[in-house]
Formats: structure tokens, sequence, C-alpha cells
């Protein structure tokens, strides 16, 4: 283990000790899973702490016992990933949610033919979350080669370690246009959407939960169970998301 890693999984267990349940989610979820945990401490006087990242630094994270009981990821690739070396309870899995991946513009970006004329630029920098690592950025990727217009960027791309990162990096202007989850660019005032990229351009984007192996426990499956209720869905549509 880095020491990297272990001061992170040393940090996040003294930041668990308060909480009943830990939930290490995927920053697209920030918002919407903080509606979600307040809602259910009022109804339960439980406590529960999330943990948002990139959902590949996340998982590496579990993979290395960082001490998380839910671990919701935006794409099947890492839940797999973690399945596969035995840190999921698999009978848990279920895929929760979907989303849609969109192009966002700056302010200061002209809406009318946008990416042609970003792509008529010289020393501008698309945003994206990392598209080796980070789902946004792999499915940016994945839509962009078949539209056959990754050669046009892939040598021009500010990469962001999480999709919030990127659309961070269009809202302050330091990037004229962006790729993120639709559910993001919906939350902010300081970008536009200019398209939405086709759904069939790219892998389908589904929301996977589990419990953590050796992680179940009746206030773990009470949490769990009310992010798969009527009152959590209605919350999750409310911020964009398709419920599945």
């Amino acid at each position: 283990m880095s020491r990297i890693t272990l001061f992170f999984v040393l940090l996040f267990s003294s930041l668990s000790a308060w909480a009943n349940v830990t939930v290490y989610a995927a920053s697209s979820l920030t918002n919407v899973m903080n509606d979600i945990v307040d809602a259910y401490q009022d109804e339960t006087g439980e406590r529960v702490r999330v943990s948002y990242a990139g959902s590949s630094s996340l998982a590496r994270q579990i993979a290395n016992g960082a001490p998380a009981d839910i671990y919701l990821s935006a794409n099947t690739q890492w839940m797999d990933y973690l399945i596969e070396k035995d840190h999921i309870e698999t009978e848990s899995k279920v895929d929760l949610l979907r989303n849609s991946l969109v192009l966002i513009a700056s302010k200061t970006t002209p809406k009318e033919n946008s990416w042609q004329w970003f792509i008529g630029q010289k020393g501008l920098r698309l945003s994206m979350a990392d598209p080796k690592h980070v789902p946004a950025g792999i499915y940016g990727k994945q839509s962009l080669e078949k539209q056959h217009r990754w050669p046009e960027v892939k040598n021009h791309i500010a990469s962001g370690n999480n999709v919030r990162s990127a659309l961070l990096f269009v809202e302050r202007d330091e990037a004229p246009l962006g790729i993120v989850y639709k559910t993001d660019a919906l939350l902010s005032t300081g970008v536009t959407i200019v398209k939405e990229f086709p759904t069939d351009s790219h892998d389908p984007i589904i929301y996977p939960m589990a419990i953590v192996k050796n992680k179940t426990s009746d206030k773990v499956s009470r949490f769990y169970q009310y992010l798969l209720s009527e009152k959590s869905k209605n919350i999750f549509i409310s911020y964009g998301f398709t419920t599945i």
C-alpha cells in the first residue's frame, strides 16, 4: 500500500468513526446524495457520511481497505473491478441510475457552432474528466471517437480528476467547452448546454450500487434500502437522473 493510499485510508477511518454508515459515491452524485442523506438523517436520526470522488479513485481506496460500507459508482467497470477482487457483496449489487452526457460552453464561448469555433482556435482546451480512468471522461472519449472527433482534440484536453473538476474549468472560463454529465450541467448557472451526445455513441451511463464485502449490518441495510425507496427515487429524478 502506498503512503498516499495509507494516508487516505487512515483519514477516512477517523472521519467515519462518528457515522453509522459510510458511503463512497461518485462525485456527480454530490448534490442529490446530500439531499437524500439529509432526509434520511432527519427521519431516522442515524448518521450517514458520504465521501465523494471519481469512481476509479474510490474503487482503489476500497480495494486498499478504506472503510466504506456502500459503494456507488458512475459506471459498471469499477464496480466489476471490486467484484473481481472480492470486495463486494455480489447479491447486493443493483443498477440504480442512468445519466446522459452533454457538451457545455462557458459564458464567453459562442453558442452557435461552438465546436467548429473551438476547432478553429489555437491554444484552447476541451475540459473533461480523465479519459483514461474516470467514467465521465471514458464516456466522453467513446462518444468523440464514434463521431470521429477525437483526433481533433486528443492533444488539447484539460483533464480533471473527476467530472466536477471538468465542470469547474468551464465555469471559471479556463476552458471554453467541456463534456460533463447532464445532471451536473443542470446544476450550474455558469455554463450553457450546447448539445446532448447521442446515447448510442457511448456505453450506457449506469450507476451501480452495492454493499462492500463484510459490511452488511442492520444500519447499512436500512440506508441501502432507503436509496432504493420511492422517496429517494423521486429525489434522484428531480436532479435529472433516470432511475432503473
